[in-house]
């Protein structure tokens, strides 16, 4: 006597349906779930290389220069500072806040300019005072002589390019 199988057939693919539907409905990306950029300040305030910029902005007690959006921030390092023979954060912090805030604007460039993408040229900080001379030396770019160093750190407002020096004269 022949059974009949015809429902366990059904059974399997409506099974099989069920399964490939719950799959492709768990693997959808939530926009809860993503993980987002951080903000420039918080890159600061979590990376090391920076900790004199991270005294300079708690000091001040304002990051707005550093949480500009859409900007190209050129950020100097622990290193660059030392090669700029400043020591301490306290160098620059025991100057005025409307100094320390120049400081910081002259590290910004409105728009966001990957670093395929720079140009020779002199543009405007967001310190009106002075302005940021793009040049090419042999295959890398600098900005007011300072070499970029780390090209592309993309944060949630801006796009970071990490310089090796201090571009700004500071009076000690």
């Amino acid at each position: 006597m022949k059974k009949n199988r015809f429902g366990g057939r059904w059974a399997t693919f409506f099974l099989a349906a069920g399964l490939f539907s719950t799959i492709l409905i768990a693997c959808k990306e939530n926009a809860d779930d993503v993980v987002k950029n951080k903000a420039v300040t918080d890159i600061i305030y979590e990376n090391p290389e920076f900790s004199m910029l991270k005294e300079i902005v708690v000091h001040i007690g304002k990051s707005d220069a550093l949480r500009t959006q859409n900007a190209t921030i050129f950020l100097p390092t622990n290193a660059a500072f030392a090669k700029a023979k400043i020591s301490s954060a306290s160098t620059i912090t025991s100057m005025s806040n409307t100094d320390i805030e120049n400081f910081l604007n002259a590290h910004v460039l409105k728009g966001v300019v990957k670093y395929a993408d720079l140009k020779t040229g002199t543009y405007e900080s967001l310190d009106s005072k002075r302005s940021l001379v793009i040049a090419k030396k042999d295959t890398a770019f600098t900005v007011n002589g300072a070499k970029i160093a780390k090209t592309d750190v993309i944060a949630a407002n801006a796009i970071i390019q990490v310089i090796d020096s201090v571009y700004v004269k500071i009076s000690k």
